[in-house]
């Protein structure tokens, strides 16, 4: 097994670039499959939300923020302002980090920036989905001042989960 990489030699961009749709969809049906199972259907579930997110972006109120070692994409975040459920907040989507990559304080860092991104446009809360079972993401999710604000079981990602909904509030 190699070593990681330094976080000295990360690069971080924000934004599209061509490729980082497609790599943002490899990782995470890629990684989901391996963690919980999940298959095709979550791959092209991804891939749509994903492309839907593309086509609408909106530098002002979105975000894509990506981390890079040696020209590889081995991280994402994204914040969407435009197209949420909850008009008006933020939703963090697609985080996700490769496991060699993690434990280097990359991930804090682009969880940081995500949130900083919110300020500006004045969005009073950030929300976010996410399962049981990922208990890395959910101590950084912790530790950046997200709670616990609705658990259901569902197969909404194609898998039946325990879903929880947290939420961050940035206007208090």
């Amino acid at each position: 097994m190699t070593q990681p990489a330094p976080i000295s030699t990360v690069n971080y961009v924000e934004g599209f670039e061509p490729g980082y749709l497609g790599r943002l969809v490899q990782m995470h049906a890629e990684y989901y499959a391996k963690a919980w199972g999940a298959g095709a259907k979550y791959e092209a579930q991804t891939a749509q939300e994903a492309a839907d997110f593309c086509e609408h972006y909106n530098p002002e109120k979105d975000l894509l923020f990506t981390a890079h070692i040696g020209g590889r994409l081995v991280g994402t975040i994204a914040i969407v302002g435009t197209q949420t459920e909850r008009p008006g907040e933020a939703r963090l989507r697609w985080f996700l980090l490769e496991e060699g990559c993690q434990g280097q304080g990359i991930g804090s860092h682009m969880l940081e920036r995500a949130l900083d991104f919110c300020r500006p446009p004045g969005f009073p809360c950030v929300y976010l989905w996410t399962v049981e079972g990922l208990p890395g993401a959910f101590r950084l999710y912790e530790k950046a001042g997200f709670q616990v604000v609705e658990r259901f079981v569902d197969a909404r990602y194609t898998v039946e989960r325990r879903h929880m909904r947290m939420e961050k509030r940035l206007d208090t």
